[in-house]
């Protein structure tokens, strides 16, 4: 048995609620990676705020 079969009768063992948060999970995942650069300047940005020894 191929590895996309195991993936395939496992997504269709679902229930439709699964399904929906699966591909919700999928779509948020590639918005990260084609927004990676984006959020990580924000992400090392917040950083300089918790810097407490520039007064």
């Amino acid at each position: 048995m191929s590895p996309l079969t195991k993936i395939k009768n496992w997504y269709t063992a679902q229930t439709p609620t699964a399904k929906g948060l699966i591909w919700i999970g999928v779509i948020l995942i590639i918005g990260i990676i084609i927004r990676w650069d984006y959020i990580s300047d924000r992400v090392m940005s917040s950083f300089g705020i918790l810097n407490f020894n520039n007064q």
